[in-house]
């Protein structure tokens, strides 16, 4: 009995561990595909809070952040003003935050920024799951929404922020201005050259 208790929690520790790997290999930028012509309707992006991927406790869902060592956040918006997404189909947008220690962020807002000035919210549940839905802004080609899965994210509050951020992006999106990365590299920790 108690050698299958030990069993239990070894193989829990052991998918933990795997969970939370994997969370540290998703990519920052997934492209939603349209189904039948195979073509990128839009890229999620996702800003990373530290200028370089090495540093340690860095964590994607900044407004204002990284992407590869450069500027990323809400400069994307301004740098694709005004484009706007058109897309076919209903988009969902789902996935699961977590703090550093696994557990549930609940009750966090999570908001998705579009080029053309829109956003789009939503909230965690207690599991800390949550999904966006939006509606398509092209002729529609099915009833069928196109499902993205984040995966599962660590989350931490940066300064003051009020939701974890996400930008839907057309395929060819413009890059944030040097002038961002300045202005980018004051906001965020992990940018050396800017801390005196």
């Amino acid at each position: 009995m108690m050698l299958g208790m030990v069993r239990r929690i070894a193989a829990l520790g052991v998918l933990l561990a795997t969970a939370a790997t994997h969370a540290a290999q998703l990519p920052d930028e997934m492209p939603i595909k349209d189904p039948e012509s195979g073509s990128i309707v839009a890229v999620i992006t996702l800003c990373n809070d530290c200028k370089s991927a090495a540093d340690k406790g860095c964590y994607t869902g900044a407004e204002v952040g990284w992407l590869n060592g450069a500027p990323c956040g809400k400069c994307l918006v301004d740098s694709n003003f005004p484009r706007m997404l058109k897309y076919p189909y209903d988009l969902q947008i789902l996935g699961t935050l977590v703090d550093p220690s696994g557990k549930p962020v609940k009750d966090r807002f999570v908001q998705a920024f579009l080029p053309n000035g829109w956003t789009v919210r939503g909230r965690t549940s207690e599991a800390g799951t949550f999904r966006l839905m939006l509606g398509a802004t092209a002729e529609r080609k099915s009833k069928q929404a196109l499902v993205t899965d984040i995966g599962t994210r660590v989350d931490t509050k940066k300064g003051n922020d009020q939701y974890y951020a996400l930008f839907l992006l057309p395929e060819s999106y413009r890059h944030c201005s040097a002038d961002a990365a300045k202005t980018e590299g004051k906001k965020s920790k992990g940018d050396t050259a800017t801390k005196k």
